[in-house]
This record gives structure tokens, C-alpha cells and sequence, in this order.
């Protein structure tokens, strides 16, 4: 796989020789570009994303006062209200009022201008301008449940044991899903520039050949997920690189059939 890794990106020699070889093999190749950006995706999500969460989870912890859950109601030392803002997103406002029974109305969520508003029995979360309340009172716990820095820190390490995983293999079913679905939109884009270049590939060498032009424009988005800003236009770019790609290959493919048939 390396050499056909190697091949893709260097040699227009080498996509003759993927224009003839098994499907087996093209599907192989498929897995294995797809392994390689789901681990360039899943370490420039570390860290990227592995920070902010570090972050919001010891915020939470030093700033969310000890809370007990038990027998449908939520109950701490600190009674007085206490709004939560996140440091790095001012838009996201937490108000957190154990004393309070009354039910939480549109008016109160605006005056207070937070996003969810935990009160003595209910849980409400402001969903575009629409309320949904969740009433603790019918939450059935075996034991209390408490909600302060512990939780929080232990919260934070099972979130990574279980979601980062869980997102790897997403990517990885999503890179190898996409990457076979834009295989047949540029295997006949490739049909296309063999009507210009000449050839007589057919539509199933023209998509191993589309497998395999994808490898550099893929490598490009990996390495662009690390800068610290969205590129502008990398989908374009994507596309420019790959279909250059195809336009060499198609030449050489044309220009060895040329040869066979002077022979």
C-alpha cells in the first residue's frame, strides 16, 4: 500500500498499472487512504477539540456549586442563584437556582439571558425560542447522585473514552463512504477528459484510477485541519488537485494505449 500510496502521488507511470489491477486491491487502497485520514482527522481534532473540553470541564468544576440529586429534586448549600457564563462563549449561559419551585416562563429564560435554567424539580433548555422542560421530580435514582469538581474531572475522562473512539470510527466509515461516492463523480469526469486526451479505459479503470487521484487532495485536507483558521475554498481546492490528477493519469493511459497499438 505504501508503494501505492507513493505512486499516486508521484508517478503518472503508476496509475497504468492501477487502471488494470483487481478491484480487490482498489477497495484495499480505499481502507488504507481512509486509515490514513482518519488518523490525521482524529489528532487534529485531539488537538484542537482536547483542550476546549479540558477547559469547559474545569470550568464547570470550579465554578458550578456541589449539587445533590435526590428524590426528584436538586438541592445544594449555595441556595442563592448563581449564573454560569462560559469564558470562551459568552452566549452560553447557564442559570442555576435550587431553591426556586416556581415553574421557569419564556420572560424569566430572557431576563436572565441564559440557555437552560436548573431550578429545585425541573431542568429547562431554551431550544430556539421554545422551552423543554424536564421534570427531575420523575427521575427514578437508586442513590444520590452528586454533581461537583469530582464529577466533573470523572465525567471529562469517561467523555474521552467513549466519544473519541466512537468518533474515529465515524470518520472513518464517513472518509471511506465519501471517498467511494466522489470516486464514481470523478470517474466520469474522467470519461469526460478521456473524450478530450483520447483512451479507451473503461468506466471500471476509469474509478480504480479515480481512487487513487484522490490520495493528494486528501493528504492537502489533512494537513490544512491542522492551521488554526478554515482555509477558504478547500473544497475547490480539493477538486483542482484531483482532477488534475485524473487529467494526467487519463494522458498516460492514452499514451501507453497509443504505444500498444503502433506495436
Amino acid at each position: 500500500m505504501i508503494q501505492d500510496l507513493l505512486g499516486s502521488i508521484a508517478s503518472t507511470q503508476a496509475y497504468r498499472r492501477f487502471a488494470a489491477e483487481k478491484t480487490s486491491r482498489t477497495v484495499l487502497y480505499l481502507f488504507f487512504l481512509s486509515l490514513l485520514f482518519t488518523i490525521g482527522g482524529s489528532i487534529a481534532m485531539q488537538l484542537r477539540v482536547g483542550p476546549v473540553v479540558d477547559e469547559t470541564f474545569a470550568w464547570l468544576g470550579a465554578e458550578v456549586p456541589a449539587l445533590t440529586f435526590s428524590a426528584g429534586k436538586v438541592t445544594s448549600a449555595d441556595a442563592a442563584p448563581k449564573r454560569l457564563t462560559h469564558p470562551k462563549a459568552p452566549e452560553v449561559a447557564v442559570m442555576i437556582d435550587t431553591a426556586r419551585t416556581e415553574p421557569v416562563t419564556v420572560q424569566v429564560m430572557r431576563d436572565a439571558r441564559v440557555l437552560a435554567y436548573l431550578t429545585n424539580n425541573s431542568l429547562v433548555i431554551d431550544q430556539n425560542g421554545k422551552l423543554e422542560t424536564y421534570d427531575l421530580s420523575k427521575a427514578a435514582l437508586e442513590r444520590p447522585v452528586v454533581v461537583d469538581a469530582k464529577f466533573f474531572r470523572e465525567a471529562s475522562g469517561a467523555l474521552k473514552k467513549v466519544v473519541y473512539p466512537l468518533a474515529i470510527l465515524t470518520v472513518f466509515v464517513f472518509a471511506a463512504a465519501w471517498t467511494a461516492f466522489a470516486g464514481l463523480l470523478y470517474a466520469l469526469l474522467a470519461m469526460l477528459l478521456q473524450s478530450i486526451g483520447g483512451g479507451v479505459m473503461t468506466f471500471g479503470a476509469l474509478y480504480q484510477i479515480a481512487i487513487h487521484a484522490q490520495t493528494t487532495a486528501l493528504l492537502v485536507r489533512v494537513v490544512l485541519s491542522f492551521l488554526p483558521f478554515i482555509m477558504p475554498f478547500s473544497g475547490l481546492l480539493t477538486i483542482l488537485i484531483t482532477s488534475a490528477y485524473l487529467w494526467l493519469a487519463v494522458k498516460a493511459n492514452a499514451a501507453a494505449a497509443a504505444e500498444t497499438s503502433a506495436i
